[in-house]
């Protein structure tokens, strides 16, 4: 590695791109210890502040004690590339110490502790043992490649400092979305460590070429001001600007992710782009700066106008964020159809270009927001070092420098995150933060004038820096206004720029981790709505029969109340005498109110992130008045996972309803290590309650989290909640128990039962979807949701993004014909005849009620329609069966129609209806493509095996075309005929080859829903 050249740009650009090279395994290191340390301590506010203080605390204990020792050391650059061979070996240990680590602490640790502090304070010792090691290494990197070029270069100090903060920056931010974007997904969490291993030992294997020893840099006293010393006031004043600045960096950084997640979306690849445009500015200052540097004359007063211009720029950041909703507005505005871009027309429509496009705008967004500020932050720690190294300091100047930043970082993550955002809120820690920078840039100043180096143009800017500064942050303070109309838009969802007008705050509050807002409708004034970070969570009504309301109509209720009552429902009727639960996730405070409504339970632990949740639902009090009132209801602000390790308790149920789960960090509540802890707290025959969107998810997603139960419980039972929303009631060590009714006659749960509509079991029953027994053949062959593959946190917001929808299940479900009895063995109990009893729109009984209201339509015309019911294909039907047998074909259509609606429901062939069918499509008269059809179905609905053969078996080879029903249709109906019959298991398998292979292998809803039934048919 001989100089040639005389520019470092050229003579050092081997070791410049190893120092990038750097940047992207340190961001890959980062982003993926911080998964797997949050896993075992948990992703509450304190656990995420804490775990990025043990990276950068680390980071900076490394860059300290190099700066100690760096004279000790010959040859910087061959000590910098072992350490960088240290650490990518740790890395590719790290997925097995940490395992080690958690089952030694759960299985060993913990129990002998016995819960309760003693448990937190060895869980941080735990993680700090295991992440301290590898980031104490990485921050002794910077200093000795740094040393180990200005040893050699000393006259460009300037330039080459500069180059190292914009290559391994840059290096850094391309990490930050190489790990999120590309690596994770691909190959998971061991897999993205073992990327970041190859890189950090190539970098070892060229940077020990580099064998040669270099001096130390003396002292040097040839720059120095005439009378200072070398440790002086400017030496402690430059160390202070660096803590400052990496205090208000960090400050910057925790106030804009706030922002830009209620603009972005807060997801885990939000969070990324954030990253990477925070780091991508810090590296062009780096670059401005690289040949300027050197030129300077009074470096001390550039480094004081940057540090002013960091402040202002960080202010001027306030008003911007409404540019940003205005540019996230403009693409996510799906009704527009089209954007016109440059020459180019945008379609808006939802697919994976929109999607790449996306991620480009929000990290131009994110530019928009964060660029000026971190442009100059960019350009100061090279001042710093290159500015001390002028002044004669040492070259353990670098290390200090480097270390006493990155402390500073940590403050300001502490400050910033855990004290200031819930007192002065986003606008105040952003504020707070710039006026540092100003106050430092006018130190700085100072100093200048103090010493007698100061022009008369410097001390009049001082006295206009001053005044500046005093003006910036009152029109910040006191005119910018950040506008939670706008912040909780959801302009990422619905490409809305505010709110609507007729929405009224009730409250905002930037709280730790999360900024939360309530609203209620002024057109409909009890109607309330809960958001975090721009995202709605919960909508109730208050006012549930206001004075002008039919009851014949039924209660008014916000359309997602029926899963906030019945995800507290069903595990009760499962475990009716439970007298300890937990439930994960506030919400709304709802479902703790309804759990409370049992007379059996003693004890209900809710365990929730953000205290402020909790706060802004009182606006829905009285309806979840038993969660704040009742005192068997304890409310604990921790990270779930966390708080049932160190609690020590074991419950008869445990509801998981947290936040969606593309949110960052929730999808490790759905996890297959999640499961396998929460089965620790649960008491012999507990079960736990899974709540599962299947809105903005894809069937691939849902999958994977029934994968991951279907892994680790013995049973299951899938009950839908909501249009698209599923409890998932699981049992570790035996069968789910049926739903009792005896929940329906406890007092305190009248209001919740009247409101559904439901005062039958029945009715229940008709929710409940599948089982284990019925789709583990089919979902143990998927890829589960892990910790170490994360493909909920990887995949969900895409999904979201493309409007998606998992109705497999739906589809398995909606199948004609009576799944659940055969394949299951759920035979639901009678559905109620009279139905809900009134109006209502049925929501989640929508398919049961429809079903009951063809059937009274039979025997009544007259009867009442609900609102979002039709009925119509029965007075259809009555029309085609009253032409007489002209029209066959019309018949059997008309027939089907009906019985396609009515079977997955009910037992149809009870029904006078049916009776009716049977009569004239078996008759005589009938054609024989009738009498077969009818034949079949009437089979398959009285579950007669041995005569459902003998109809389909025949037609099993016929086309669509050649048969009234469809080759699935009949593919189905053998199913059920051999299932019924109890045939080997040879003989149905051979059936599933011969009969089912061929069908409905594509990815759609409808072909996984019958997939599931052919993976039925080909069990062990």
């Amino acid at each position: 590695m001989g100089p040639s050249p005389s520019r470092p740009t050229q003579r050092w650009r081997v070791l410049f791109l190893l120092f990038f090279l750097s940047g992207i395994s340190g961001l890959i290191y980062e982003s993926i210890w911080s998964r797997y340390i949050r896993l075992f301590v948990g992703s509450a506010a304190t656990a995420q502040i804490l775990v990025l203080s043990l990276f950068m605390g680390g980071m900076s204990l490394g860059a300290l004690l190099a700066g100690r020792q760096l004279r000790r050391v010959r040859s910087p650059v061959l000590a910098y590339g072992l350490i960088e061979g240290f650490i990518g070996l740790y890395a590719l240990a790290f997925p097995y110490l940490q395992d080690l680590a958690m089952r030694l602490s759960y299985d060993v640790l913990f129990p002998a502790l016995g819960g309760g502090s003693a448990v937190v304070v060895a869980k941080w010792l735990v993680a700090a043992l295991l992440i301290l090691p590898p980031c104490v290494a990485l921050g002794t990197t910077f200093p000795l490649m740094s040393v180990g070029i200005l040893r050699r270069d000393l006259t460009h100090s300037g330039e080459i400092l500069s180059l190292l903060y914009f290559t391994n920056s840059l290096g850094a931010s391309t990490g930050a979305l190489l790990s999120g974007f590309v690596f994770v997904g691909a190959l998971g969490l061991p897999g993205t460590l073992m990327v970041g291993a190859v890189i950090n030992i190539f970098i070892m294997v060229i940077a020990m070429r580099d064998r040669d020893p270099a001096p130390p840099i003396e002292e040097r006293t040839e720059n120095k001001a005439p009378g200072e010393a070398v440790s002086g006031h400017l030496v402690w004043l430059f160390l202070a600007v660096a803590l400052g600045t990496g205090l208000s960096s960090f400050m910057y950084e925790i106030g804009w992710i706030r922002l830009l997640s209620m603009v972005l979306g807060s997801a885990t690849h939000s969070f990324e782009v954030m990253l990477s445009a925070f780091i991508l500015g810090l590296a062009m200052g780096g670059l401005f700066i690289r040949k300027r540097m050197d030129g300077y004359k009074r470096p001390e007063v550039v480094l004081a106008v940057v540090q002013l211009a960091m402040g202002l720029a960080a202010i001027a950041t306030l008003p911007l964020y409404e540019l940003a909703v205005g540019g996230m507005g403009w693409l996510m505005d799906y009704d527009v159809g089209a954007r016109d871009l440059l020459l180019f027309e945008l379609s808006l429509e939802r697919t994976d270009s929109l999607w790449t496009t996306f991620n480009v705008v929000r990290y131009l967004l994110c530019l928009l927001i964060m660029f000026p500020a971190t442009f100059c932050a960019g350009m100061t720690l090279p001042l710093l070092t290159h500015v001390m190294l002028k002044r004669g300091q040492p070259e353990s100047v670098v290390g200090n420098v480097y270390g006493v930043n990155t402390l500073g970082a940590i403050s300001g993550a502490v400050a910033a995150g855990l004290l200031l955002m819930p007192i002065v809120g986003i606008k105040g820690v952003i504020i707070l933060g710039a006026l540092i920078d100003m106050l430092l840039g006018l130190a700085l100043l100072r100093h200048e004038v103090r010493v007698g180096r100061a022009t008369a143009r410097i001390k009049s800017f001082m006295t206009t820096a001053s005044v500046g500064t005093v003006m910036a942050v009152l029109v910040g303070l006191l005119v910018i206004r950040v506008d939670p109309m706008v912040l909780t838009s959801t302009v990422f969802r619905h490409g809305r720029l505010e709110l609507p007008e007729y929405y009224d705050i009730l409250s905002y509050v930037d709280g730790r981790t999360a900024s939360v807002t309530v609203v209620h409708n002024t057109s409909h004034p009890s109607y309330h709505i809960i958001y975090t970070n721009g995202k709605p969570d919960a909508s109730i009504v208050l006012d549930r029969w206001p004075e002008d309301r039919d009851p014949m109509q039924g209660p008014d209720i916000a359309g997602d109340e029926p899963n906030q009552f019945l995800v507290g429902i069903v595990p009760l009727m499962a475990k009716p005498q439970a007298s300890q639960a937990a439930l994960i996730g506030f919400g709304s405070g709802v479902t703790c109110h309804t759990v409370l409504g049992s007379p059996n339970l003693e004890r209900l632990d809710t365990v929730e992130i953000e205290p402020q949740m909790v706060e802004g639902s009182r606006f829905f009090m009285p309806v979840n008045y038993r969660a704040y009132e009742d005192p068997r209801s304890h409310i604990v602000f921790d990270d779930a996972k966390a708080y049932f390790a160190s609690a020590g308790y074991k419950y008869d149920f445990i509801i998981s309803e947290p936040t969606n789960p593309w949110v960052s960090g929730v999808s490790s509540l759905f996890t297959v290590e999640f499961y396998q802890e929460a089965k620790r707290y649960l008491k012999p025959g507990g079960l736990l309650a899974q709540w599962l969107q299947g809105y903005e998810l894809s069937d691939e997603l849902m999958m994977s989290v029934l994968a991951a139960i279907d892994r680790e419980f013995e049973d299951y039972l899938v009950v839908r909640i909501g249009s698209l929303d599923w409890v998932i009631l699981s049992s570790p060590d035996g069968p789910i128990p049926e739903l009792s009714p005896e929940v329906l006659g406890w007092p305190d749960m009248q209001d919740s039962f009247e409101l559904l509509g439901i005062y039958d079991v029945g009715q229940i029953d008709g929710l409940v979807i599948a089982n284990k027994r019925l789709l583990h053949p089919f979902i143990s062959q998927r890829t589960p949701n892990r910790d170490e593959k994360p493909l909920l946190d990887t995949g969900a917001e895409k999904q979201r993004f493309l409007r998606s929808s998992a109705e497999f299940l739906h589809e398995m479900r909606w199948t004609p014909a009576p799944i659940l009895p055969v394949l299951a063995g759920l035979t639901p109990r009678p559905y109620p005849r009279a139905g809900i009893g009134d109006l209502r729109d049925p929501h989640i009984l929508e398919e049961a009620e429809e079903a009951m209201l063809l059937m009274r339509s039979f025997e009544d015309g007259s009867a009442p329609v609900a609102e979002g019911l039709s009925g119509v294909k029965m007075p259809l039907w009555k029309q085609q069966h009253a032409t007489g047998p002209g029209d066959w074909d019309g018949w059997l259509e008309a027939t089907y129609a009906v019985y396609d609606r009515v079977v997955p429901h009910l037992p149809v062939a009870s029904t006078p209806w049916w009776a009716e069918v049977v009569r004239v499509g078996l008759s005589s008269d009938a054609p024989q493509r009738v009498r077969s059809a009818i034949e079949i179905l009437d089979a398959q609905a009285r579950l007669d095996g041995p005569r459902l053969w003998a109809a389909v078996e025949p037609t099993l080879a016929l086309s669509d075309e050649e048969h009234a029903l469809s080759r699935s249709i009949r593919a189905v109906a053998g199913l059920l005929a051999l299932e019924l019959m109890q045939v080997p298991a040879q003989r149905r398998q051979q059936f599933a080859r011969d009969f089912m292979a061929e069908l409905n292998n594509g990815t759609g809803s409808g072909d996984y829903g019958f997939q599931v039934l052919r993976a039925y048919a080909e069990r062990e």
